[in-house]
This record gives structure tokens, C-alpha cells and sequence, in this order.
């Protein structure tokens, strides 16, 4: 291995700790409570990892071996790490309740490490807490394959269920809503072609001097008086 690749390793090495050193005093305060604090410390804690996820000397280090290329602890380390660092900014999120930036921040944990549990379980809390129930039961199911009998993800497994059962009811109450409306709706049409119907037919009658009939004149009834006499 060249003097530059010796060089960049023993850069990332002491990025890496560094890094691990800020990740570890946010954790401090994310025990104690102080979340906030915590998550301050998260933010410097990623930046010294920035870029070495894919660092460039472990690709000229992997064209280098002529065998199946090998797995570089220093790289793994780096991978896992940002991982964590990550799934505890979820964590963070999540006391806040900020879910949607919960869910990216386990999802990018989970992109850096596959098997991070944690991060699969915060994204599964953050899930359940946001509505996304479908989401939250596909990560519980690869939880409860990994570990059937942890207690933590039978509660989470409960919160799914309360969730369900709240969506379901306000499903119904919407679709009672809904009903209740249209049949309102319905009834005030009704009424509407009522009041029309009625001032139609009203519009329609007709006067009373059409109904009776007006009084013969005086000449019509001497008229006729002349032609009844001839008549007889």
C-alpha cells in the first residue's frame, strides 16, 4: 500500500475518533435528558465522517489486490459508526416528536449499516407515531423475526394495534360525517324542488274572472227574449 493511502487511513482514523468522542458526549446528555444538548453534539459528530463512507483510498486500496476484495475494518467502523450516530438523531427527533425527520434520520442509519436494530426499531416507533401503520408493521415483523420475545417490541406491537384500532374509528366518524352531510344535502334539494313545484303551480292557476263567467249584456238578453217570442 502507497505512503498516500497509509496517509488517508490514519487521517480517517483520528476523524474517527473525534467523531466518536462528540457521539459520546451527545449520548451523555440524551441519558440525562437533555435532548437538546444531546443532539448538538450529534451535528460534529457526522461531520468528521463526512465523505468517508466512500472514501477514495479504500477503492484504490481494493484495485489493488489482485484476489476477492477484503473487508477493511477502518471502513466498517466508519460505516457503523455514521449508523449510529445517525439512529441516535432519530432518537432525538423522536423525543421532540418530529417524525418525518425521525424516519430519514433511521433511514439513512439504516443505509450505512442494514443491521442496525435500533434504527430499524426508532424508524418503527417513528412510523406508528406518524399514521403510517403498513410501514411500521413491515419493520416490526423483521424486529420480531430478529428477537420474537423482546419486551420493547411487543409494546411497540401494541401501540400498532391502539393505532389501528384509533384510525379505524375516525375512518367511521368520517364516513358517518359524510353520510350525515350527503343526506342533508339530499333532504335541502328535496325541499328546494318543493318550494319550486309549488311556485309553479301557483304561477300556473288561474284568475277568477277566467274561472266564472262574466254577466251577459243587456242588448244579448233582449236579444234573446226577441227570438224566444218568435219561437213561439
Amino acid at each position: 500500500m502507497s505512503d498516500s493511502t497509509n496517509t488517508n487511513s490514519s487521517a480517517n482514523e483520528e476523524k474517527l475518533v473525534a467523531s466518536k468522542l462528540e457521539k459520546d458526549k451527545g449520548n451523555e446528555f440524551f441519558k440525562a435528558g437533555n435532548i437538546s444538548e444531546g443532539e448538538i453534539f450529534l451535528s460534529p459528530a457526522l461531520l468528521h465522517l463526512h465523505g468517508l463512507q466512500n472514501n477514495k483510498s479504500f477503492a484504490i486500496f481494493r484495485k489493488e489486490q489482485e484476489e476477492e476484495p477484503k473487508t477493511d475494518p477502518l471502513q466498517e467502523d466508519i460505516m457503523k459508526t455514521t449508523s449510529v450516530i445517525y439512529s441516535n438523531m432519530s432518537a432525538c427527533l423522536i423525543k421532540k416528536e418530529k417524525w418525518s425527520r425521525a424516519i430519514e434520520c433511521a433511514d439513512k442509519a439504516l443505509k450505512n449499516d442494514p443491521d442496525n436494530t435500533k434504527a430499524l426499531f426508532r424508524r418503527a416507533q417513528a412510523y406508528i407515531s406518524d399514521g403510517n401503520t403498513t410501514r411500521a408493521r413491515q419493520d416490526l415483523e423483521k424486529l420480531t423475526e430478529k428477537n420474537p420475545d423482546d419486551p420493547l417490541v411487543k409494546r411497540e406491537w401494541q401501540r400498532l394495534k391502539q393505532k389501528d384500532r384509533e384510525q379505524d374509528q375516525k375512518q367511521r366518524r368520517e364516513l358517518a360525517g359524510m353520510f350525515d352531510r350527503m343526506k342533508k344535502l339530499d333532504e335541502k334539494e328535496e325541499t328546494e324542488k318543493v318550494k319550486k313545484k309549488t311556485a309553479n303551480e301557483s304561477t300556473n292557476e288561474p284568475k277568477i274572472s277566467e274561472i266564472i263567467d262574466e254577466p251577459p249584456k243587456i242588448s244579448e238578453i233582449v236579444e234573446d227574449e226577441a227570438k224566444i217570442s218568435e219561437i213561439e
